[in-house]
């Protein structure tokens, strides 16, 4: 994708960002093939969804693939989910993204403005010849140059996505079937066309590619297994539960009976307010499925919305027996245990939210919950320095140094903490107030 897509989308989608333990581990196991084909550890590579209703997806800063719920929601078919994963995870194996910081970076202090104002264009979908047409127009060979690098970044990606599908041994007629959509696209107002299309020029020569690699390897890939299958389409179902209107999930019910609809249908009454309705539909669904950690981790939320936190630190700790990694359910238990009022869960408390803060240590929420938990505690040093962390994530330096020197106010402080408070103000008490 441009470059600038990449910058101003990562900020913007911000607040569309979700985080949900099962659709992100969910995206994770069906994408391992594909991790495994680029070389890539296991579970390496975080997944992110972004609810926006637009066809896309991006990588951006570490090693994680951003996804639109657009492109979850109107894609065909499960092959072309991971056809545009593949994609993804070929621009991080090329190294593109710090690449392509480094030269927007150059072009801006060299004062490019031309070549900005092109990635602009093509970040908002305008068409290649006018992107083109603007970078000609600044005279300068370096923005074409790197203009036409970008360019060239979306075939080395497609290559490289197409190699790690045919290592997985997964078809490409996912991909095909997309481009070929998108394609036709060429017909319609810019306004009726993809944003993926828009961001990635050259469709029809990239369908060309596509058919050619699926007819090559239609004799080694096949289309994904069928327990794949069903996974994805509980992601999907649990998605789409989140973000159209709740009244319509409700009303169209194909199978009232089967799991997946009274799943979807209890995420739509939480979501209307309805807590007693979704909390009956999940207790029968945690009790016919007793081993699904996500049906516990979402009573949870729902008993924790309900004002019955130990019910709820409960359902977390039923969820984290059988999914200990997730940073969300520990970050949730720790919420519970601290709402609950009674200070001997508080250590507790602590240890959740320590453990999900070292699983995503730049997640500021945790740092903020971290620190109403030491809090409580009576721990004030260490109160301080989360609220310190926490305000270097969030950019505000100057915050973060008053709460470093309140720390080092406190009385009789671990090392650790004595350390931790003097890097902080070591490097941002100077600022200017």
């Amino acid at each position: 994708l441009p470059l600038l897509f990449f910058v101003v989308i990562s900020q913007s989608a911000a607040a569309g960002l979700i985080r949900d333990t099962e659709l992100e581990t969910g995206l994770q196991e069906l994408a391992a093939p594909l991790v495994k084909a680029a070389g890539f550890a296991p579970n390496s590579i975080d997944f992110r969804i972004i609810i926006d209703s637009s066809y896309n997806a991006f990588v951006a800063g570490k090693m994680a693939v951003y996804i639109h719920s657009g492109l979850l929601l109107d894609a065909k078919s499960p092959e072309e989910i991971l056809g545009v994963i593949a994609h993804e995870l070929g621009h991080i194996k090329a190294g593109h993204v710090p690449r392509r910081d480094q030269a927007i970076r150059d072009a801006s202090s060299a004062g490019s403005l031309a070549a900005l104002a092109a990635i602009a264009l093509a970040a908002g979908g305008a068409p290649s010849d006018a992107v083109v047409g603007v970078a000609i127009g600044g005279t300068d060979r370096a923005r074409r140059s790197m203009l036409q690098s970008f360019r060239y970044d979306e075939a080395v990606a497609d290559e490289l996505g197409l190699e790690y599908l045919e290592k997985a041994g997964i078809t490409s007629a996912g991909l095909e079937q997309m481009m070929r959509r998108l394609v036709s696209q060429r017909a319609l107002p810019e306004n009726h066309q993809s944003q993926y299309y828009q961001t990635h020029p050259d469709a029809a020569q990239r369908l060309a590619i596509y058919q050619d690699h699926t007819k090559q390897t239609s004799h080694h890939t096949a289309p994904i297994a069928e327990d794949k299958r069903r996974l994805i389409e509980r992601l999907i179902n649990k998605l789409r539960a989140y973000s159209e209107p709740a009244q319509n999930i409700i009303r169209h019910n194909d199978d009232p009976a089967a799991a997946s609809t009274q799943y979807g249908n209890a995420i739509a009454h939480y979501r209307r307010g309805d807590l007693e309705l979704a909390h009956k539909l999940m207790d029968g669904l945690c009790e016919a499925t007793p081993y699904d950690p996500f049906y516990h981790e979402f009573r949870g939320d729902i008993l924790l919305s309900m004002a019955k936190p130990d019910a709820a630190a409960m359902a977390y700790k039923k969820a984290l027996t059988l999914h200990p990694s997730s940073p969300q359910i520990q970050l949730n238990l720790g919420r519970s245990l601290i709402a609950t009022n009674n200070k001997k869960h508080l250590p507790r408390a602590i240890e959740a939210m320590l453990a999900a803060k070292k699983n995503e240590p730049d997640w500021a929420f945790i740092h903020r919950q971290l620190a109403i938990a030491y809090g409580r505690a009576g721990h004030i040093a260490e109160a301080n320095l989360s609220l310190a962390e926490e305000a270097i994530l969030l950019g505000n330096e100057q915050q973060a140094a008053r709460m470093a020197k309140r720390v080092l106010a406190s009385a009789d402080l671990a090392n650790h903490v004595k350390n931790r408070a003097n890097d902080i103000l070591f490097r941002f008490g100077a600022l200017p107030k």
